[in-house]
């Protein structure tokens, strides 16, 4: 793998972070050699193999995919029938290799396991989006995701038609609950438009609202009480991004969508997804 490890690193523009964080994947699972293959394959056997989906779902992870299986060997063949983004079925090929037995065999199990990941993730994302297609909310993940896998994990959200909240502490401005007991609200005078604020209850909402924040988030507020702060922002602060979060699933999501925000942020897009489930074999 380290012979190839720059120059497929280059090839593919794979950002440092992430060829790292695939080469520590690969060398978890394979560590000093792959003792079965070793033992019972020929070193120079060559063949065919297929990942077949188990289930139905949204195609996630081939820029991941590629380079990972290209860092074990940069010879191998690789196809994706199925495009970026796109639907499968139960039983479709997503990805077909041609190429070193062992390369394929040592690469298995943590691109199974990466492919699952990130399908499920943009598999969810999709099921969201299409159940308030009716209305102009967008669907954005949240922080609550794989450390380290962040990028990836918000990318396959994307990759499902959702849009991605911040990345981190660092790039956006976040009042949360955890900051009142302790916080010196006034310093927010000099950020008015330029952050966004959580609010519980009605009482908090028309506070936040004085201090002219970019976007308001409503958080686990029940829908009728939703709809009635939405109305309170809409005449007071019509400029404002309304924001809800908190016990919103795949039944209810369409009801918080008709109460009028315009976003609506879904942890379980990443924090509890199952990962969808294929198999590769070779022929």
């Amino acid at each position: 793998m380290s012979e190839s490890y720059q120059k497929i690193k280059k090839l593919y523009k794979i950002p440092s972070k992430t060829a790292e964080l695939l080469k520590a994947a690969l060398e978890e699972d394979i560590g000093p050699c792959d003792i079965t293959t070793q033992l019972l394959i020929p070193t120079g056997a060559k063949g065919k193999a297929a990942v077949t989906a188990k289930e139905k779902g949204i195609f996630c992870g081939a820029p991941l995919l590629e380079p990972l299986f290209r860092f074990v060997d940069s010879r191998l063949k690789i196809q994706f029938p199925v495009k970026e983004g796109k639907p499968f079925s139960k039983g479709t090929t997503v990805i077909r290799f041609q190429g070193s037995i062992h390369a394929i065999l040592k690469a298995e199990r943590t691109a199974l396991n990466l492919l699952g990941r990130l399908c499920a993730i943009a598999t969810e994302t999709r099921a969201f989006v299409n159940r308030i297609k009716a209305y102009p909310v967008m669907v954005l993940d949240t922080r609550k995701t794989t450390p380290l896998w962040r990028a990836w994990e918000k990318y396959a959200v994307r990759t499902g038609g959702g849009r991605n909240h911040r990345f981190g502490l660092y790039d956006e401005m976040f009042v949360k609950e955890n900051h009142r007991k302790y916080g010196d609200f006034s310093k927010l005078e000099a950020w008015r438009n330029r952050f966004e604020i959580e609010v519980r209850n009605l009482t908090e909402l028309k506070a936040a609202l004085k201090l002219t924040p970019r976007v308001i988030l409503f958080d686990n507020f029940k829908p009728a009480a939703l709809k009635r702060g939405v109305e309170i922002a809409r005449r007071l602060k019509p400029e404002i991004i309304l924001e809800a979060s908190g016990g919103i699933t795949l039944d209810n999501i369409a009801h918080y969508a008709a109460m009028g925000v315009d976003w609506i942020s879904v942890g379980s897009l990443t924090h509890s997804v199952r990962s969808l489930d294929f198999s590769l074999l070779i022929s």
